[in-house]
């Protein structure tokens, strides 16, 4: 089994090296949300918030990226998924200490619940997230 970055490495090369259009795109479960937004959408926010910390040049950001898309799907009305580009959102990134990417923080009520950082395998991350959607 290759490791994780070479794999990366070598979906950047094989896809066209440049994945910044889409990958700042909103999908059917994930949000991409700016600056100005993530108020709104996380701090003031009542809902159970799934934020991903990305970069458009972080390959494994670009291997978790549809894997939480697709687990996204599972969690409607239990969860609420946004990313936040660290290069749009240096300010954010900054607050939440989004250094090591990719990171997942999740947030209840506003605030910080929890934090994964790095690439989880797709069962850590359902764990994870069932875990969160279930209110431990």
């Amino acid at each position: 089994m290759l490791p994780v970055t070479l794999l990366a490495w070598c979906l950047y090369l094989v896809t066209g090296c440049d994945h910044t259009s889409a990958m700042n795109q909103s999908t059917a479960y994930v949000k991409h949300i700016t600056p100005d937004e993530f108020a709104a959408e996380v701090t003031r926010s009542t809902n159970t918030i799934v934020a991903d910390f990305y970069a458009t040049w972080c390959g494994p950001c670009q291997l978790l990226m549809p894997i939480l898309d697709r687990l996204a799907a599972g969690y409607t009305g239990k969860l609420k998924f946004i990313k936040i580009n660290v290069d749009e959102s240096p300010g954010i990134a900054q607050n939440f200490q989004a250094g090591e990417l990719p990171l997942l923080i999740l947030f209840k009520d506003g605030k910080v619940a929890d934090r994964l950082q790095g690439m989880p395998t797709e069962a850590e991350l359902k764990a994870k997230l069932d875990s969160f959607a279930a209110g431990k």
